[in-house]
């Protein structure tokens, strides 16, 4: 039985280090630290996306509701979830009117400021919640279970400096 042939895998690590070796800057190392954080962050949430997707939501969707359940009110500001998932408002505002007619949330004016939609999960998204997020959280432990509680928190240490640096960078 032949294998699976990863095409990406093959491209990444034969052509990029190939054509990039040109440049006196180019450093492997580095670029494949990059580019084995991009392609993991692409296949793990792929296969995340596929156990919300059962459930009529995506990744978006998903976190959008993971956000609401979360807060002590179960309402957000719909700016405030804009920032905090790092999409525009207009994405904002296509993924809480399908969840609005899937009757997951609702959104109403903030009565302190009708310029500001407040955006509040129902108790239909609470139970979508409760019934995807055990089967879901036992996902994402499997995942990590390749990882010792040590492995585990250099990693996480790792990723941060290299965000913090990122955030840092200028151009």
């Amino acid at each position: 039985m032949k294998k699976n042939i990863d095409r990406r895998s093959d491209y990444y690590w034969g052509q990029v280090k190939k054509k990039g070796s040109k440049y006196s800057s180019f450093h492997w190392p580095s670029v494949e630290v990059l580019l084995n954080l991009a392609y993991t962050y692409d296949i793990v949430f792929s296969h995340m996306s596929q156990k919300v997707s059962p459930y009529g939501l995506t990744k978006a969707s998903f976190g959008v509701l993971m956000i609401l359940s979360r807060s002590d009110t179960k309402a957000c500001k719909q700016n405030e979830i804009s920032q905090l998932m790092l999409v525009s408002r207009a994405n904002i505002t296509g993924l809480v009117d399908s969840l609005d007619r899937q009757g997951l949330v609702e959104r109403t004016s903030d009565p302190h400021d009708r310029r500001v939609n407040m955006v509040k999960i129902l108790p239909k998204g609470e139970k979508l919640l409760e019934d995807l997020l055990p089967g879901y959280y036992k996902y994402i432990s499997e995942m990590c279970s390749i990882f010792t509680p040590a492995e585990k928190k250099t990693l996480n240490d790792l990723l941060t400096r290299l965000r913090k640096k990122t955030s840092e960078a200028k151009g």
